[in-house]
């Protein structure tokens, strides 16, 4: 069953709303809005070196087995979904930004060659932003710079793609804004897709699900670690702020020790 289905009318163009976007590609949608948001403002409200901040690692590795799925699902979902659909060349990008900025570009039932780098560009930093956060952690010290660098982007990204929702439904008036919410774009004959992938969306949340609650049960505060569900691959999780100072007492007092060992020799 679709999430909200709006009584389907003509638009501007004469074309009658029809469903584009299975049920698992708007559950995709939301929940990479939901996780990106989520992690950006508990990394911005919190200490690298809190508990609450490992609850920002949490959440990207939710966000990263979410990607996964989206990857899978551009290889065998339905046809918009599908990463072949929206396979444009750079040169295809200059001509529809081009086009758009003299407004004539024609809207079509999926991404456009704008959208579809937005989109391959929000599912490709999440995945670094991850990669450099356990690298961060496991402590590469060059990672911290480019993770934050990689943060920002993303959020670029974002607002750049909101920007571009905002400005395409203002011009084409054609409902894009709720388009994944309910399904439904104004496309013509053959170009809808004729069903929400019901079961693929509850798989998908049944997954998700699945995961979120193995690395919440895997997940121990205390050592700043995680067990991975499934692989049983232990992640750390940064380092506690008073075990960096244990450390750096540790030395001092191994290189105290040493110079007096030193002297000692020195005497003889």
């Amino acid at each position: 069953m679709p999430v909200f289905a709006p009584k389907a009318l003509p638009d501007e163009s004469g074309l009658t709303p029809q469903l584009v976007w299975d049920l698992p590609t708007r559950l995709f949608h939301w929940t990479l809005a939901a996780l990106f948001t989520g992690a950006f403002l508990v990394a911005i409200a919190s200490s690298e070196h809190s508990r609450v901040f490992l609850v920002h690692m949490l959440i990207g590795l939710i966000l990263a087995f979410a990607i996964v799925l989206r990857l899978i699902w551009g290889l065998v979902g339905s046809k918009p979904s599908r990463f072949s659909s929206f396979l444009y060349s750079p040169a295809a990008l200059g001509r529809y930004v081009r086009l758009a900025m003299k407004g004539a570009d024609q809207p079509g039932s999926g991404h456009n060659p704008g959208s579809s780098y937005a989109i391959y560009a929000m599912l490709l930093l999440p995945l670094a932003l991850v990669a450099t956060g356990l690298l961060k952690s496991s402590g590469r010290e060059w990672a911290e710079e480019v993770h934050a660098v990689l943060a920002y982007g993303m959020l670029a990204v974002v607002v750049l793609h909101l920007v571009g929702i905002a400005w395409h439904a203002r011009r084409h008036r054609d409902g894009i804004a709720l388009a994944m919410v309910h399904g439904r774009r104004p496309v013509g004959a053959g170009e809808a897709i004729a069903s929400h992938r019901t079961w693929a969306g509850a798989v998908y949340l049944l997954l998700l699900g699945g995961w979120a609650a193995g690395l919440v049960n895997g997940f121990e505060a205390s050592r700043r670690q995680v067990v991975l569900p499934l692989v049983g691959t232990v992640l750390p999780l940064g380092e506690a702020k008073e075990g960096k100072e244990g450390k750096e007492g540790k030395g001092r007092g191994a290189r105290q020790e040493g110079g007096k060992q030193k002297h000692g020799d020195d005497d003889h």
